[in-house]
């Protein structure tokens, strides 16, 4: 595989998009920059979300992060999962996955749930095979948008409150047989250095293939304090802000997600019908999408609304 960053200087952002990279070379530049970490988290990609309501509880994991016991802390993951069979039944259920990343080394440390449905490939091969493997399954033409995304990603890291941060992001996998499927990925920052960097990643993916298509990848960054939101082009890298939805357009949103029809919603909210429509017709704009069905599917798995 030809390296995309191919003579051009080293830098965060080619590091990210250098998908050729041996692991020999990686290690090499480990001890040249502490920004190497966001590299790595970008690098990392991302593994998906749920619901909200789907009665998995992340803070619960997040909470035995606390010293550098390292070994201990994922034998106390592990023991969370099986005495929570609940946790894994859901996973499985919802064809979902749930991963632990050490950006020290970019290997998934354990995976839980059922990566084989949602990617085509197996906890093993992760676990074996490391970041390197799971980028290796991305589709080619993907590549210029993951890309940006990547820069976008580590402009933002740097300055966000890492303890409420999180990100989403969709992409391309390429399963075992030759088709790909569409997966969406949360992930948050498990665990930091002194100076800040994340170390672990905890990172949630499924399928949302029947959700979302098209060549066009989104990216939402959050830290609890402010929202961004990219339209990316998967092909050329071409991407653009969205402008963010007003409180009463995401109230009207929340609505036409329970179906009720702008009427209903113009009397719930003691406004005209007129009024809504132009509201729904504002967010459209907003989102560059062509119609709300589409709107509420992506507001939904991206957890806006």
């Amino acid at each position: 595989m030809r390296c995309l960053c191919e003579n051009i200087p080293l830098c965060r952002i080619n590091l990210v998009g250098c998908l050729g990279m041996s692991n020999k070379i990686f290690q090499s530049l480990g001890n040249q920059t502490n920004s190497i970490y966001y590299s790595a988290y970008v690098l990392i990609l991302f593994t998906m979300t749920l619901p909200e309501n789907s009665l998995i509880d992340l803070s619960l994991l997040r909470k035995i992060w606390k010293s550098d016991l390292i070994e201990s802390e994922i034998r106390q993951m592990d023991q969370i999962v099986q005495n929570n069979p609940l946790l894994e039944e859901t996973l499985r259920i919802r064809k979902a996955s749930l991963a632990v990343i050490d950006l020290r080394t970019m290997k998934y440390l354990r995976t839980f749930g059922d990566p084989l449905a949602v990617t085509g490939w197996s906890g093993d091969d992760f676990q074996k095979g490391g970041v390197s493997f799971f980028m290796s399954k991305l589709p080619s033409k993907d590549y210029a948008g993951v890309e940006k995304m990547s820069a976008l990603l580590n402009q933002y890291v740097p300055g966000a409150d890492i303890a409420s941060f999180k990100a989403f992001f969709d992409f391309r996998m390429v399963r075992p047989e030759g088709t790909s499927r569409r997966i969406l990925h949360e992930s948050s920052a498990l665990k930091r250095d002194a100076d800040g960097n994340i170390l672990f990643l905890l990172g949630l993916i499924s399928d949302i293939s029947h959700l979302k298509r098209g060549d066009t990848q989104h990216l939402r960054l959050t830290d609890g304090k402010e929202n961004l939101i990219y339209k990316v082009d998967s092909e050329t890298g071409e991407y653009m802000r969205l402008e963010l939805l007003s409180e009463r357009e995401l109230e009207i949103a929340k609505l036409v997600g329970q179906k009720i029809s702008s009427h209903g919603i113009a009397q719930k909210l003691f406004l005209s019908t007129h009024t809504v429509n132009t509201h729904r017709q504002n967010m459209l704009r907003k989102m560059d999408m062509s119609d709300m069905m589409e709107l509420i599917s992506f507001l939904s798995t991206y957890q806006i609304i």
